[in-house]
């Protein structure tokens, strides 16, 4: 790190433990702006939340892609220039694949708990200076948009846009997969510089994809991680009684969580058919082995980065009925 950005960590760090209280204002970087509706719906409620249930003077501002691209995120957060991560995964898999995995599972966030999986991508994580605070979990999962229905071809010949969590399915399905962020994915299907675009079920609508695409894919796949990580040294800071609330609002919001993400879920359906798009199916053998293979492509990928890790994620997973 340059001395500006050594400088500018120091003075975050100093304001959130000055004299030993909760700072004022803790800065939470995530991921998307507020078109995607895990931003809008789902953060924001959450940060209003936490302000409340917290006895101690709590601000939270948000900041988002605009001040640092989404798969640039992960280490001016572990090196406190802001205090919280809200993200998926797959956008700091290079960094650490754990989390990225967590999208191969299936079952709530409550058995993500249970199974003892929660603590373990924790423990994972503070290694890499981070504490995870939440997993907001999506259940209705990823699904594909498209300009044209699929054919007997699956995805061959085309170039689907997708981060890496998605790229063993696209590949396997014959597609090309490209990567962009979300906010470059609206003329990339205009221009014609891709065929389609992978992204959680919930959004389309929100980016208005419906102009410029025809069709959604059905069955989704997976389910969609939406982590919420804090600054380790900044969590350590806190008194017990505040990391205890903090813990205790996010534990109670992650149920919440995955029934607003159903709500939007249904309203997004309604939607793009009444825009105009059509649901178009991908073949009854494909969609039958869809599980298994996008559970083993997602943690093949994430082996790759942390193969002891990923070893321990799979034992859990099969312990617990939560994998493929």
């Amino acid at each position: 790190m340059n001395r500006f950005l050594r400088g500018l960590a120091a003075s975050v760090a100093f304001a959130t433990v000055a004299s030993g209280a909760l700072a004022k204002d803790l800065k939470i970087l995530a991921s998307w702006d507020e078109s995607y509706a895990a931003v809008g719906e789902v953060l924001e409620p959450f940060m209003e939340y936490l302000e409340a249930e917290i006895t101690e003077e709590l601000g939270l501002s948000r900041f988002g892609p605009e001040t640092i691209p989404p798969f640039e995120q992960l280490n001016p957060v572990a090196q406190g220039l802001f205090d919280f991560l809200y993200t998926n995964g797959g956008y700091h898999y290079n960094d650490i694949a754990v989390g990225m995995a967590l999208d191969a599972l299936s079952g709530s966030s409550e058995a993500l708990h249970e199974s003892g999986m929660w603590d373990f991508a924790d423990q994972e994580y503070q290694k890499r200076g981070l504490k995870l605070i939440a997993v907001f979990y999506d259940t209705n999962g990823f699904h594909m948009i498209l300009k044209e229905p699929l054919t007997d071809d699956g995805l061959t010949g085309r170039r689907i846009r997708g981060t890496p969590l998605y790229h063993p399915v696209i590949s396997a399905l014959g597609g090309s997969p490209v990567v962009l962020p979300g906010g470059e994915i609206y003329p990339a299907l205009e221009r014609g510089v891709v065929d389609g675009a992978a992204w959680p079920a919930v959004g389309a609508v929100n980016y208005r994809w419906f102009e410029v695409a025809g069709y959604f894919v059905r069955p989704t796949f997976g389910q969609v991680s939406h982590m919420l990580l804090m600054n380790l040294d900044t969590w350590n800071a806190l008194g017990e009684t505040t990391q205890a609330e903090i813990a205790a609002a996010a534990r109670s919001y992650e149920t919440e969580s995955s029934k607003i993400f159903d709500g939007l879920a249904s309203k997004e359906v309604e939607t793009l058919i009444a825009e105009g798009m059509q649901q178009t199916d991908f073949q009854d053998d494909i969609a039958a082995n869809l599980k298994s293979a996008w559970f083993n492509g997602v943690t093949d990928l994430a082996a790759t980065i942390n193969p002891d890790a990923i070893a321990r994620m799979r034992d859990i997973a099969e312990t617990a009925g939560i994998g493929e």
